[in-house]
């Protein structure tokens, strides 16, 4: 849900006191986001840009950002040329998804300059702009003469401000033209056409049957007074539907909040956390995923070795068979009929020859496919075991990107799979020490601690480090998953362990299932076998219980931590 005009512009007016701000810091957590940290009014203020295609938008934030080990080359020129500069003015075009910061700054010979941050929230055609006389500095998309013929945006070149909508402002609507809108055979098409800044979610909102020109022309009068009304609907199911800057007619499930830019940030927390898991994670996931195809592949090859005893067996009577009947046999033959008295009782047995073969080469190519599939057997009962527990290893790493919340997270599964020899180093990437990722907390409805961890290392730390040996520790019983841990001296209450156990189903690969066997046991049962990987453990004393993962469990122990 991208940001849209008039939203954009009840944060602009949210964020006027950065005006005379001046900008210490400037950071790039993600390619299409930047952070700038503005000392404004004797407070400090973090001024969030988001140019995502879906999540789009400006705001203050207070929320954390992971940044890369290495800043982009972009992020490196803002903070070269903007870092120590004063905003002078911020403003709009109209009511277009397009706003400007005036800054004032110093060049590399410190003489005063004028810069422009000129920032466009068009969907899949945002962009930021850095522009010095008129001239662009440089821009976190650049786009190419092939590109954009009329519109190129590249280092050197003049900027062009995108032309302004052809439509009026809401604030200038007059009861009787929006009392026409609303009794159209389309509204929400007339109301979007009429006026710049509504998008269809807003255009929906103000418009429906019990919807009079005079309640849509109040909302539009408080906007132009700088009274807007932040508010996030939601849906049936509880999940964040829409951030308006008005109370919609229409919605069913609200809450407002003091300020466009806290409304922003309940609405995007988990929002942005994704889609940075989603872009960060997906060549890890894509390297798992093949390999795990790779070792399902020889598994099955092996479950398949195993299988084939009987035609095994055939080969090598065929071969005996042969030999034994030589004499009867002829060359140019397609098959052979043999007594078998080996069964009781005998069996005739016609047997398939190669008429180019001589019958003592029949019998050899018989044996030749009885021993190459001995090897092949004896071979796969070696490694059957340890390729079960390749693939089990993969599975649970597939399911540990999916607890991912942070880059920290994924850089430490990946930094698993390099030191197992999954994945090559990458010797490009700075050495540099990283904190140590948290697990999952929960508090039960008994007000008891419960920890899950996320990954393997989180598990292996949690188990062996984290966890008294009196805590009950969980874990699906043979499916790949996190280990939990009830920070409990003792076997806790009834209704805490039923709810650790639904986080044992919920953060496994049987989230799906219904009936989930969880076994638990005390941690001092719990052991790690000498050379063992990452997160595999073996346990002892275990008892099973058996749990249905239902979301609504989960939402609520979150909410109660």
């Amino acid at each position: 849900m991208s940001m849209d005009g008039l939203s954009l512009n009840a944060v602009l007016h949210e964020i006027r006191f950065l005006k005379g701000g001046r900008i210490d810091k400037v950071q790039q957590p993600d390619r299409d986001t930047l952070l700038f940290t503005v000392r404004s009014a004797g407070r400090t203020s973090k001024l969030l840009i988001c140019l995502h295609i879906e999540n789009g938008r400006v705001q203050l934030t207070d929320l954390p950002f992971e940044n890369p080990a290495e800043p982009p080359m972009f992020c490196m020129l803002l903070r070269k040329r903007l870092v120590g500069s004063r905003v002078a003015d911020i403003s709009q075009l109209g009511l277009d998804r397009y706003f400007e910061i005036t800054l004032d700054g110093r060049s590399e010979m410190g003489d005063p300059v004028a810069l422009r941050l000129c920032v466009e929230l068009m969907d899949r055609h945002s962009n930021l702009t850095l522009v010095q006389d008129g001239l662009i500095v440089d821009c976190l998309k650049r786009v190419t003469p092939d590109m954009s013929p009329v519109r190129p945006l590249l280092p050197g070149v003049s900027y062009i401000v995108p032309p302004a909508q052809d439509k009026r402002s809401p604030f200038e609507a007059a009861p009787a033209e929006l009392e026409d809108i609303l009794r159209s055979g389309n509204p929400v098409q007339r109301m979007q056409a009429s006026y710049c800044g509504i998008s269809k979610n807003v255009a929906r909102a103000l418009t429906g049957e019990d919807i009079t020109a005079d309640m849509v022309y109040g909302v539009f009068q408080k906007l132009r007074s700088d009274e807007p009304v932040p508010v996030i609907t939601y849906r049936d199911s509880g999940e964040p539907q829409f951030v308006f800057p008005f109370v919609p007619f229409n919605a069913v499930s609200i809450r407002t909040f003091p300020t466009m830019s806290e409304a922003y940030d309940t609405f995007y927390k988990s929002r942005d956390a994704a889609v940075r898991i989603a872009r960060n994670g997906s060549s890890l996931r894509k390297s798992v995923e093949i390999k795990l195809k790779r070792a399902r592949n020889k598994l099955a090859m092996y479950e398949a070795s195993l299988d084939s005893e009987s035609a095994m067996e055939q080969n090598r009577v065929y071969g005996e068979l042969i030999t034994q009947n030589l004499y009867a046999i002829r060359r140019g033959q397609s098959a052979c009929r043999c007594t078998d008295y080996s069964t009781d009782p005998p069996t005739e047995r016609a047997i398939p020859l190669d008429p180019v073969k001589t019958p003592a080469e029949n019998a050899q190519q018989y044996f030749k496919k009885y021993k190459k599939a001995k090897t092949a057997r004896d071979y796969a009962s070696r490694m059957i075991d340890s390729e079960r527990a390749e693939v089990e290893y993969l599975e649970g790493q597939l399911n540990n990107l999916e607890k991912c919340t942070t880059l920290r997270e994924l850089a430490e599964i990946r930094e698993e799979l390099v030191e197992l020899r999954y994945l090559k180093s990458d010797h490009r990437a700075k050495s540099q020490k990283q904190e140590v990722s948290k697990p999952f907390s929960f508090l039960s409805s008994d007000g008891i601690p419960i920890l899950v961890g996320k990954n393997n290392r989180q598990n292996d730390r949690l188990t062996l480090h984290t966890a008294q040996g009196n805590n009950l520790w969980l874990h699906t019983k043979d499916i790949p998953g996190s280990h939990v841990v009830i920070q409990y001296d003792g076997t806790p209450p009834d209704r805490t362990l039923n709810e650790a156990a639904q986080l044992a189903a919920w953060f496994s690969r049987a989230r799906q299932s219904s009936a989930v066997p969880v076994d638990y046991t005390f941690r001092r049962f719990v052991k790690k076998p000498s050379g063992a990987k990452p997160g595999k453990v073996i346990y002892t004393d275990n008892r099973t219980v058996y749990v249905t993962p239902e979301e609504s469990v989960i939402l609520a122990l979150q909410e109660n931590s």
